[in-house]
């Protein structure tokens, strides 16, 4: 799990999510627009649903979470999935659609385009 710190908030999702949000998040600044999306959380040591308004003005950033104080006291806090495949996906395709190419994700630490690419 990840914390997505978003304005003076914390919200604590999957790292695919938290992910998917930053880079999203980054070719929507660097496009100029913005976008609202919905993605999963951990509430109360149950999943939920939280709204994000991203764009420009957007302050986020992502860090790993620590020990055991965004879960609640019941033990199998920790087991509840908070991945969305399908919202990931979503992410990474509307990504690419701003970026007007294969978004290299700061997250993932794989670059695959060569030299040549860049051009």
């Amino acid at each position: 799990m990840r914390e997505l710190h978003y304005g003076s908030g914390v919200i604590t999702v999957s790292f695919d999510v938290c992910s998917a949000v930053f880079d999203y998040t980054v070719a929507l600044a660097n496009a100029g627009v913005t976008d609202r999306i919905t993605v999963p959380v951990m509430n109360n040591g149950r999943r939920g649903f939280s709204n994000l308004l991203l764009g420009p003005q957007t302050q986020l950033y992502c860090t790993a979470t620590v020990g055991d104080e965004h879960l609640d006291a019941r033990p199998d806090a920790e087991e509840i999935d908070l991945d969305d495949a399908e919202l990931v996906a979503a992410l990474v395709l509307k990504t690419a659609a701003l970026n007007h190419s294969v978004p290299l994700a700061a997250s993932n630490g794989d670059l695959t385009e060569t030299l040549a690419d860049l051009d």
